[in-house]
This record gives C-alpha cells, sequence and structure tokens, in this order.
C-alpha cells in the first residue's frame, strides 16, 4: 500500500511545473557510470536504464570502463549492446578501480612517464569499447571516481576527445570540487583544451530508489527548481545500483585490491521490488522534467555541434588583451574567448614577426613559475631574442631568460604585449602573480586528492592536484550554442 501511495505521487509531480518551452534555459545531461566488470547482473542494470531512459525519449551519456566493454562482449551480452546503440557513449578509464589507478599511477615525479602510461590505458579503453559498440561511437571521457590527472587530460586531448565530463563535481549550490565553476552559471569551461561539463548537480537519480536516500523519494519539483537556476546540470547514475546495495567497487577495490583478479566477490542484492520501484519513478521524474520547459535535455554528441570555431587573435586585438589582464589576470572574455596561455602563444609568435595567431593546443606548467622579485629593465630585443628560443609545443617554462637575467613567464607577457602594442625599447617588469586568480575554479586552489574515494593510503598526491592546478593559463570560457 505505501509504494501505492509513492506511486500516486510521482505521477502527479510531472503535472506542477511550468510548460513554456520557449523559455527553456538548463541544458541537462544524464550520466550513466556503466563500470562493474565483476557482476554479470549489473549488465541487465545497464539494459534495463538504457531501455527505461529511451522509453521517454531521452539519450543518455552512458560511460563505458574499457575492460567491462570486453566483459559484455565475452559474457555474450548482446542485448546490452542492443540497449545502448540509441545512447550516446564514453569512456571511464581501463579499469577504473583497480589499483593503482590513474591518480596512483599519475603520482609520479616524472610526468612524461606518467603521461605515457595514461595515453597507453586511454587508448587501450577507449579502443575496447569502440571494437565493441562500434567505430566513431565514443563522444566523450570520464575519470573514475575523483582519480583524475594531468597525464589522463593530455592523453584524452591527443585521442581527439572535447568533453572531458566528471572532471568537476559539484554539490551544495554549485560549490565545486576538482575543475568546476562555483555558482550557477557553469556553462562553457574549457581547461587544459577539454570542456569541463559539471557533474551529479545537485542531484543523483540514486535517490530514486526506495530506500537510498533516508529522506525518502525527493520532491520533484523542489529539485527541478534548484535544477532550473543553473543553466547546465549533469545528473548522474550508476546502473549496477538498482541492483545492488552497494557499490561493486567499494567491496572489492576500497583502498587496495581485496580480492584476485576475476575473483571477485559479488555486492548485496537489492530487493527486486526497490528496483522495479526504481524504474517507476525514473519514469515519472523523465516526465516531469521533459514537461517543464525550463529545460533541454541534450547529450554530447548534440553538444559538439554547438562548439563555436576559436577566433585567431591580431595585433588589433592585443590593446583589448591587455586592458583586461591589466584588470583581471584570468582568461579573456572579449573580444572573443582565449585562455592566457592563448595570449602568451601568440605575443611569442608577433614578437618573431607574425601577425595573426591561429588558437590550438595550449600548455601550462609542470612547475610553479616564478617571477622577478623587484622592478627589472628588460629591453624589446632581448625579449625577441627569447621568444626565439621558446617551445609552444610543449609545456611552459617557470621562468625565461631574458637580457641574461631570469623573469617570470607572466612578466615576460605583459612586457611583450607593451612592446607590441606601444613600440617601446625597453619593458620595467614589477613583481606580480605569475598563475593568475582562481576565482573561477576556486576549489582547484587548495584541491589535494589523497584520502578521497577509494585511493590507497599510500597515494599521498605529491603531484596530480599540483599539476593540474598548474595549468591555469588554459582555463577559458565560452559555452556551447545549442544546434
Amino acid at each position: 500500500m505505501k509504494r501505492q501511495v509513492v506511486l500516486s505521487a510521482l505521477a502527479l509531480a510531472g503535472l506542477f511545473v511550468r510548460v513554456d518551452e520557449a523559455a527553456a534555459q538548463t541544458r541537462v545531461v544524464f550520466y550513466a557510470d556503466t563500470e562493474d566488470y565483476t557482476c554479470d547482473e549489473s549488465n541487465d542494470g545497464i539494459r534495463d536504464f538504457a531501455n527505461a531512459l529511451a522509453k521517454e525519449g531521452v539519450r543518455g551519456c552512458f560511460n563505458i570502463t574499457g575492460y567491462l566493454a570486453l566483459r559484455i562482449q565475452e559474457l555474450g551480452r548482446t542485448d546490452v549492446i542492443d540497449a545502448l546503440k540509441s545512447h550516446c557513449l564514453g569512456t571511464q578509464t581501463l579499469y577504473h578501480t583497480l589499483h593503482p589507478t590513474p591518480s596512483e599511477i599519475a603520482d609520479d615525479p616524472d610526468y612524461e612517464r606518467a603521461y605515457r602510461r595514461a595515453l597507453a590505458d586511454e587508448a587501450r579503453a577507449f579502443g575496447m569499447v569502440e571494437a565493441v559498440f562500434g567505430e566513431g561511437r565514443v563522444a566523450f571521457t570520464c575519470p573514475c571516481g575523483s582519480s583524475i590527472s594531468l597525464g589522463a587530460l593530455e592523453a584524452w586531448t591527443d585521442l581527439g576527445h572535447v568533453f572531458a565530463a566528471g572532471n568537476g563535481y559539484t554539490w551544495g549550490k554549485g560549490i565545486g570540487k576538482e575543475i568546476a565553476r562555483p555558482g550557477w552559471q557553469v556553462d562553457g569551461l574549457w581547461y587544459f583544451n577539454q570542456y569541463q561539463p559539471p557533474y551529479c548537480q545537485e542531484f543523483s537519480m540514486e535517490r530514486l530508489i526506495p530506500g537510498q536516500d533516508p529522506n525518502g523519494i525527493p520532491d520533484f519539483k523542489k529539485v527541478l527548481d534548484t535544477l532550473a537556476q543553473y543553466d547546465f546540470a549533469g545528473i548522474g547514475f550508476h546502473p549496477n545500483m538498482q541492483i545492488h546495495k552497494l557499490f561493486w567497487d567499494k567491496v572489492n577495490y576500497d583502498k587496495g585490491n581485496l580480492v584476485p583478479w576475476r575473483q571477485w566477490k559479488p555486492a548485496p542484492k537489492r530487493d527486486p521490488k526497490d528496483t522495479a520501484q526504481f524504474y517507476v519513478n525514473v519514469g515519472a521524474f523523465l516526465r516531469a522534467m521533459k514537461a517543464d520547459g525550463r529545460f533541454r535535455i541534450t547529450d554530447f554528441d548534440e553538444m559538439k555541434k554547438g562548439i563555436r570555431p576559436r577566433v585567431a587573435i591580431t595585433a588589433a586585438d592585443l590593446p583589448a588583451i591587455r586592458a583586461s589582464l591589466r584588470k583581471d589576470f584570468n582568461c579573456i572574455r572579449e573580444p572573443a574567448s582565449w585562455c592566457v596561455s592563448d595570449v602568451f602563444q601568440a605575443v611569442v609568435k608577433m614578437l618573431g614577426g607574425a601577425k595573426t595567431h591561429a588558437p590550438g593546443k595550449v600548455y601550462g606548467f609542470l612547475h610553479r613559475p616564478v617571477g622577478v622579485s623587484a622592478p627589472t629593465e628588460v629591453s624589446a630585443a632581448g625579449l625577441r631574442a627569447a621568444a626565439a628560443n621558446l617551445d609552444l609545443g610543449t609545456f611552459l617554462p617557470p621562468q625565461i631568460d631574458v637580457d641574461g637575467r631570469p623573469i617570470g613567464p607572466a612578466d615576460f607577457l605583459f612586457a611583450a604585449l607593451d612592446v607590441l602594442i606601444d613600440g617601446t625599447d625597453k619593458v620595467t617588469v614589477t613583481p606580480r602573480e605569475q598563475l593568475g586568480s582562481f576565482k573561477e575554479v576556486k576549489a582547484l586552489e587548495k584541491m589535494n586528492l589523497a584520502g578521497s574515494w577509494l585511493h590507497t593510503p599510500d597515494f599521498k598526491d605529491k603531484y596530480v592536484s599540483e599539476r593540474i592546478r598548474l595549468q591555469l593559463w588554459t582555463l577559458r570560457l565560452d559555452p556551447t550554442d545549442c544546434p
């Protein structure tokens, strides 16, 4: 009887929403963390959740662990493959929580070694997913848990990915964790060459499983009113959780490899009645959102069509760029979307005689940049000579030798702008902040992944968070357009 009351309330929830389609503002992506390769019953959850979305006309984004793709094929689960044909697919690392995880691998003093390992693993994951589900199907990437790394970001870039979903988890009125913008306007965050859409923003669909939320099934109207305040909302779900009471990796990989490979323990089963009710709740929630004109449900295949073309930087743009950087040492939003590294590359090329710069792959630093400690005079000739020796195809140097004296990269950037704009022969650089402002990614400034998620106690995060932080110059803000 109690479940019948719940059903009635859920079914009616969709009636108390706005239906003005023209007013749609909040784009919504439904993520499905498709990761459990330890239990074949979880594949039933993948199939059933995919079909539940499709029944309501919703295209979900299923981020699939590479090894799971092979397991699906190995187990002959053509029903799962067929159920996912209508959905957008992405990767979610090679082995997910198997230790060492991506962050544990990346906590290496040798960045190149960490990058090569990440590239090998991510390429294998990419290949496994496309080998099973079809060439050209992978539209985005996603890390496992909070196990992110600069090496993975660079590997995804070099493999041709654009959307790095899940690096920025946001909870509680947009308070970001990791690579996430605070506040309600969170769309359009690009960081280290990847668009970083938010994930699990204010709501997880696991709350629709009876008994999962101690406060009961949430009030749909309140959930939608909260989500509608954002310009982009990522709603997450784990298909294994409507089958099991605990996460598969909590049982097998919590802070270590708890079982031998392929001798996995199944997580405790959930009451099938709760699983059945979950799907009733999912349908009611999706119908409520679709009936609410404040939302537009999308996916990364669709969003890719709306990526704005990059705008070249010309000499005529430099005065506006300099004024913007003097006011706020941060990414440029007018007259176009450029990151600080875009501008650095432009001025280096222009010091060598180039008239324009077409933005491409950008880099930050591997080591903290160090600026001048006292006013220092540099010459235009010295800046041009230094520019000729700079390699823009790799990470930027923490200091640059100009006229036989080391200055910081931000010192170099501002001095170069003065030379190119004003035509002066000499410029005095004064002590300044070298990285700039973290105001658009506040949590990143102090992020440390040690002790988070299911990482081992040996993971100290000596390098992972700092290396991601040092890419601040690659930050830019540029939303995709709705096709």
